[in-house]
């Protein structure tokens, strides 16, 4: 009894100190949206953490729409994913796999839109993580460039200054 009359003498002070310094506190709709916010970001904080998920042999040869677990091994081993051994499995990054499988599609479009591949790129993909890292890779690897030189002969470069005159 005794506590019950305190908890309504410390709410009524409490109510009187918010009037009298004009406290307003939050409405109702205001507090479920800032749960609601909070909620949601740590839901992506979560998918962030998770973001590094990984997928079996069988698995990655359905992605790729084989048949034989042994062709899609060989793929992998081809483009030079790493496949790890885990628990009598065998298990490769998912990212990974993706970023192979868009690598041909992003090789054409920086060819077509040398300027702009990565903003096309960007609102193409799903996750911005295989997008950072196909930048990534793609940044560091030059176009082919020819690495002889030709030597030109005195008829060529007088065939040459005829040209530019």
């Amino acid at each position: 009894m005794e506590r019950e009359l305190m908890n309504k003498k410390s709410k009524i002070r409490t109510q009187k100190s918010l009037k009298e310094f004009k406290i307003e506190l939050p409405s109702f709709e205001l507090k479920k949206r800032l749960f609601r916010k909070a909620v949601v970001e740590s839901e992506n904080k979560q998918e962030k953490l998770n973001s590094l998920s990984i997928l079996t042999i069988p698995e990655v040869a359905a992605k790729l729409n084989l048949i034989n677990n042994a062709t899609a091994k060989r793929w992998l081993e081809r483009k030079g994913v790493l496949i790890h051994k885990f628990s009598k499995q065998n298990i490769v990054y998912e990212i990974e796999v993706i970023c192979e499988i868009d690598k041909p599609f992003v090789k054409s479009l920086r060819l077509k839109y040398p300027s702009k591949w990565k903003k096309i790129y960007k609102n193409l993909v799903k996750d911005e993580n295989a997008y950072d890292l196909m930048v990534l890779q793609l940044d560091g690897e030059f176009d082919c460039e020819p690495t002889t030189k030709v030597k030109r002969n005195v008829e060529d470069e007088k065939l040459y200054n005829d040209l530019m005159k």
